[in-house]
């Protein structure tokens, strides 16, 4: 019986340091991808009470926030929550609110006509978000953020000038 504990200790210790390895990869990733990253903040301990509960505390999407959050900050980049109430109903362009069900995987607002995938309209709704978190009175800050790269930007913004390999001593 002591043997069966123990075997099934090792395939939960395996499993849990495969999860942790792959937060930590996908981390990286964004953090790679970008200098601010921005994340709902949701109440994991609400959603685990919910129909998919055991398969949001198996996921780890709380250890993933908190991962990402240590490497954003031992990388030097900008980690923000932002609220995540209404973010799948607001449109990303005009900001008015369209309702739709769970089931509706397509967001169309009727005030600007903009169409685009359900979850890639929440993603530039927390994005633009995460920008009015950050950004300061007199400067608007969506006009100095860019979003190339992401799936469902048709209009790429010009991106700023960048000074690889400059360094202080370089510039003298």
């Amino acid at each position: 019986m002591q043997k069966q504990r123990i075997k099934v200790a090792r395939i939960h210790h395996t499993i849990d340091n495969t999860r942790k390895d792959f937060h930590f990869k996908q981390a990286h990733a964004l953090c790679d991808a970008g200098d601010m990253v921005f994340m709902e903040d949701l109440d994991y301990r609400t959603l685990a009470k919910a129909m998919l509960g055991k398969e949001m505390l198996d996921a780890g999407f709380g250890q993933f926030r908190t991962i990402t959050k240590y490497v954003c900050c031992q990388r030097g980049k900008f980690f923000g929550e932002v609220s995540a109430r209404g973010t799948s109903q607001e449109c990303p362009e005009y900001g008015a609110t369209v309702k739709k069900d769970l089931s509706v995987r397509v967001h169309h607002c009727e005030n600007c006509g903009y169409l685009t995938d359900r979850d890639v309209a929440s993603g530039q709704v927390i994005r633009n978000r995460g920008i009015e978190l950050i950004s300061t009175d007199g400067q608007s800050g969506i006009q100095n953020a860019y979003a190339d790269g992401l799936p469902g930007v048709e209009i790429s913004q010009s991106k700023s000038k960048t000074r690889k390999g400059a360094t202080r001593k370089s510039l003298k």
